[in-house]
């Protein structure tokens, strides 16, 4: 099997991974109170990044009209590999310890938290070619960053709480190092991710 061919197996198993954990997420939140429930799952910060790693996915396989090689669309591949890869990590560390979800949710959960992260790691790990420098980690953050104050705004406004971290008649303002950290945390993905490239695989396209 060529590296071409490989790609492209990599990149369908990945898009089925996120189409079908999608799916299913929002068939099972659907079932009870009706479709619109079901896609109001993506106001989670799982949901979004996976469906950003579906897009990406999907471009890149077919190639719509070209899209697959606009200059800014080669640029999202290692943001969207440290959301995704954000995803995965906050949910092992801090969420899968108090997960009680079964059945059909547990195996949306199990796709999109448990297989789709490393599948695009390692899809990056081999076919990322930009140079990176760490000063673009500033720009990837802000989509996390966001993120948090719209989490934050559900939990004052709606007292919707996305995760638990935000739960701010729990915590109060305990709620703010959660926040911190995790943009930290997102800072760190991506300066993993960029120490990686250059130490490791060098750089072959700006």
């Amino acid at each position: 099997m060529g590296k071409e061919d490989f790609k492209k197996l990599l990149l369908a198993l990945i898009f089925i991974a996120t189409s079908l954990g999608i799916a299913i997420d929002i068939y099972v939140n659907s079932i009870e109170r009706g479709i619109w429930e079901g896609l109001s799952i993506f106001k989670y910060f799982t949901l979004q990044s996976n469906a950003l790693v579906m897009i990406f996915a999907f471009i890149e396989l077919f190639n719509l009209r070209g899209l697959a090689n606009n200059r800014y669309f080669r640029r999202s591949l290692t943001p969207v590999t440290s959301y995704i890869m954000l995803t995965g990590i906050t949910f092992m560390i801090i969420l899968a310890p108090t997960s009680t979800v079964t059945g059909l949710h547990k195996v949306a959960s199990d796709l999109l938290h448990y297989l789709v992260p490393p599948l695009m790691f390692f899809y990056w790990i081999i076919f990322e070619e930009r140079e990176l420098k760490y000063k673009y980690v500033l720009s990837w953050i802000l989509y996390p960053f966001f993120f948090m104050f719209w989490g934050l705004f559900l939990a004052i406004i709606k007292e919707d709480y996305l995760y638990p971290f935000f739960d701010i008649n729990k915590f109060g303002y305990g709620i703010i190092p959660y926040l911190l950290a995790m943009t930290l945390a997102t800072a760190f993905i991506g300066i993993f991710l960029v120490f990686v490239r250059k130490r490791f695989t060098g750089s072959r396209i700006s």
